[in-house]
Protein backbone atom coordinates (compact mmCIF):
# COMPACT_ATOMS: atom_id res chain seq x y z
CA UNK A 1 0.00 0.00 0.00
CA UNK A 2 1.44 3.36 -0.98
CA UNK A 3 1.88 6.21 1.47
CA UNK A 4 -0.81 8.24 -0.27
CA UNK A 5 -3.31 5.36 -0.02
CA UNK A 6 -2.58 5.01 3.70
CA UNK A 7 -3.15 8.73 4.22
CA UNK A 8 -6.45 8.56 2.34
CA UNK A 9 -7.59 5.54 4.37
CA UNK A 10 -6.57 7.19 7.66
CA UNK A 11 -8.36 10.41 6.72
CA UNK A 12 -11.49 8.49 5.69
CA UNK A 13 -11.56 6.54 8.96
CA UNK A 14 -11.13 9.77 10.93
CA UNK A 15 -14.03 11.35 9.00
CA UNK A 16 -16.25 8.33 9.67
CA UNK A 17 -15.36 8.32 13.38
CA UNK A 18 -16.09 12.05 13.64
CA UNK A 19 -19.45 11.62 11.90
CA UNK A 20 -20.38 8.69 14.15
CA UNK A 21 -19.36 10.62 17.26
CA UNK A 22 -21.40 13.66 16.30
CA UNK A 23 -24.43 11.48 15.51
CA UNK A 24 -24.33 9.58 18.82
CA UNK A 25 -27.32 10.08 21.15
CA UNK A 26 -25.15 11.50 23.97
CA UNK A 27 -23.98 14.35 21.73
CA UNK A 28 -27.49 15.03 20.44
CA UNK A 29 -28.72 15.43 24.04
CA UNK A 30 -26.07 18.04 24.85
CA UNK A 31 -26.76 19.91 21.62
CA UNK A 32 -30.52 19.84 22.21
CA UNK A 33 -30.30 21.22 25.75
CA UNK A 34 -27.94 24.05 24.81
CA UNK A 35 -26.41 26.31 27.44
CA UNK A 36 -27.91 26.35 30.89
CA UNK A 37 -28.13 29.83 32.32
CA UNK A 38 -29.64 30.92 35.60
CA UNK A 39 -29.81 29.09 38.92
CA UNK A 40 -33.28 27.55 38.46
CA UNK A 41 -32.39 25.67 35.31
CA UNK A 42 -29.28 24.01 36.79
CA UNK A 43 -31.12 21.49 39.05
CA UNK A 44 -33.41 20.47 36.20
CA UNK A 45 -30.42 19.95 33.91
CA UNK A 46 -28.54 17.92 36.52
CA UNK A 47 -31.62 15.77 37.17
CA UNK A 48 -32.01 15.16 33.45
CA UNK A 49 -28.35 14.19 33.09
CA UNK A 50 -28.60 11.88 36.14
CA UNK A 51 -31.63 10.17 34.59
CA UNK A 52 -29.79 9.83 31.27
CA UNK A 53 -26.71 8.31 32.95
CA UNK A 54 -28.89 5.89 34.93
CA UNK A 55 -30.59 4.78 31.72
CA UNK A 56 -27.20 4.37 30.03
CA UNK A 57 -25.93 2.24 32.93
CA UNK A 58 -28.96 -0.10 32.88
CA UNK A 59 -27.77 -3.44 31.51
CA UNK A 60 -29.02 -4.55 28.11
CA UNK A 61 -29.37 -8.19 27.07
CA UNK A 62 -26.46 -9.03 24.75
CA UNK A 63 -27.74 -9.59 21.22
CA UNK A 64 -24.49 -10.23 19.34
CA UNK A 65 -23.04 -6.75 18.85
CA UNK A 66 -20.79 -4.72 21.14
CA UNK A 67 -21.10 -0.94 21.55
CA UNK A 68 -18.56 1.05 23.57
CA UNK A 69 -19.97 2.45 26.80
CA UNK A 70 -22.91 0.02 26.91
CA UNK A 71 -23.53 -2.31 29.84
CA UNK A 72 -24.66 -5.80 28.83
CA UNK A 73 -25.89 -8.98 30.51
CA UNK A 74 -24.92 -12.22 28.75
CA UNK A 75 -24.34 -15.90 29.33
CA UNK A 76 -20.67 -16.72 28.70
CA UNK A 77 -18.65 -19.93 28.63
CA UNK A 78 -14.95 -20.65 28.99
CA UNK A 79 -13.38 -21.75 25.70
CA UNK A 80 -10.74 -24.12 27.06
CA UNK A 81 -9.98 -25.81 23.74
CA UNK A 82 -9.06 -22.91 21.47
CA UNK A 83 -8.81 -19.39 22.84
CA UNK A 84 -8.55 -20.00 26.61
CA UNK A 85 -10.92 -17.11 27.32
CA UNK A 86 -14.55 -16.43 28.21
CA UNK A 87 -16.84 -16.05 25.18
CA UNK A 88 -20.54 -15.13 24.84
CA UNK A 89 -22.91 -18.04 24.23
CA UNK A 90 -24.78 -15.98 21.61
CA UNK A 91 -23.04 -15.57 18.28
CA UNK A 92 -21.07 -12.34 17.95
CA UNK A 93 -21.81 -10.44 14.73
CA UNK A 94 -18.90 -8.03 14.18
CA UNK A 95 -19.47 -7.56 10.44
CA UNK A 96 -18.25 -9.18 7.27
CA UNK A 97 -14.56 -10.06 7.02
CA UNK A 98 -13.93 -9.22 10.70
CA UNK A 99 -12.34 -11.56 13.22
CA UNK A 100 -13.00 -10.71 16.86
CA UNK A 101 -11.91 -11.36 20.42
CA UNK A 102 -13.00 -10.11 23.84
CA UNK A 103 -10.39 -8.88 26.29
CA UNK A 104 -11.71 -9.03 29.86
CA UNK A 105 -9.71 -6.32 31.62
CA UNK A 106 -10.51 -7.16 35.26
CA UNK A 107 -10.99 -10.93 35.59
CA UNK A 108 -8.53 -10.91 38.51
CA UNK A 109 -11.33 -9.48 40.69
CA UNK A 110 -13.24 -12.77 40.23
CA UNK A 111 -10.98 -15.62 41.46
CA UNK A 112 -13.77 -18.22 41.08
CA UNK A 113 -13.55 -17.78 37.30
CA UNK A 114 -9.92 -18.94 37.33
CA UNK A 115 -10.66 -22.35 38.90
CA UNK A 116 -11.36 -25.48 36.88
CA UNK A 117 -14.79 -25.82 38.52
CA UNK A 118 -15.65 -22.23 37.66
CA UNK A 119 -14.49 -22.62 34.08
CA UNK A 120 -16.54 -25.79 33.62
CA UNK A 121 -19.85 -23.91 34.10
CA UNK A 122 -21.61 -21.28 32.06
CA UNK A 123 -21.76 -17.93 33.86
CA UNK A 124 -23.98 -14.87 33.55
CA UNK A 125 -21.75 -11.80 33.18
CA UNK A 126 -22.83 -8.21 33.64
CA UNK A 127 -20.15 -6.25 31.80
CA UNK A 128 -19.44 -2.88 30.24
CA UNK A 129 -17.66 -2.40 26.92
CA UNK A 130 -14.85 0.07 27.63
CA UNK A 131 -13.55 0.46 24.08
CA UNK A 132 -13.23 -1.27 20.74
CA UNK A 133 -10.02 -1.58 18.74
CA UNK A 134 -10.40 -2.42 15.05
CA UNK A 135 -7.24 -2.87 13.00
CA UNK A 136 -6.03 -4.48 9.79
CA UNK A 137 -2.47 -5.08 8.76
CA UNK A 138 -3.12 -5.70 5.09
CA UNK A 139 -5.91 -5.33 2.53
CA UNK A 140 -5.83 -9.11 1.98
CA UNK A 141 -6.22 -9.95 5.69
CA UNK A 142 -9.48 -9.63 7.62
CA UNK A 143 -10.06 -6.83 10.08
CA UNK A 144 -9.48 -7.68 13.74
CA UNK A 145 -11.87 -6.30 16.36
CA UNK A 146 -10.82 -6.42 20.02
CA UNK A 147 -13.56 -5.56 22.49
CA UNK A 148 -12.16 -4.37 25.83
CA UNK A 149 -14.73 -5.24 28.50
CA UNK A 150 -14.92 -4.74 32.25
CA UNK A 151 -16.78 -7.42 34.23
CA UNK A 152 -19.13 -5.87 36.79
CA UNK A 153 -20.66 -9.12 38.14
CA UNK A 154 -20.45 -12.84 37.42
CA UNK A 155 -22.83 -15.55 38.60
CA UNK A 156 -22.90 -19.23 37.67
CA UNK A 157 -25.90 -20.27 35.61
CA UNK A 158 -27.95 -23.05 37.16
CA UNK A 159 -27.45 -26.32 35.37
CA UNK A 160 -30.61 -27.75 33.77
CA UNK A 161 -32.24 -30.46 35.83
CA UNK A 162 -31.43 -33.95 34.67
CA UNK A 163 -34.47 -35.68 33.23
CA UNK A 164 -35.05 -39.32 33.88
CA UNK A 165 -35.53 -41.84 31.11
CA UNK A 166 -39.27 -42.13 31.82
CA UNK A 167 -39.69 -38.35 31.52
CA UNK A 168 -38.01 -38.45 28.10
CA UNK A 169 -40.29 -41.31 27.00
CA UNK A 170 -43.38 -39.49 28.20
CA UNK A 171 -42.40 -36.38 26.29
CA UNK A 172 -41.79 -38.39 23.12
CA UNK A 173 -45.23 -40.04 23.16
CA UNK A 174 -47.90 -38.21 21.19
CA UNK A 175 -50.94 -37.23 23.25
CA UNK A 176 -54.40 -38.17 22.09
Amino acid sequence: MTRRARVVVAWSLAAIATAAWSASPANKATVATGKVTGGAAAPAASAASAAASAAAAAPVEFSGTFAAGTTYVADVFYDARVLKTWRPVKDVQPGSNVAWTVRWDNLDRFPALKTAAGQARTHRFRFRVVKTDIVSGSPQLPWMATYHCEVLAAEPVAAPQAQTQTQHQQQAKPRR
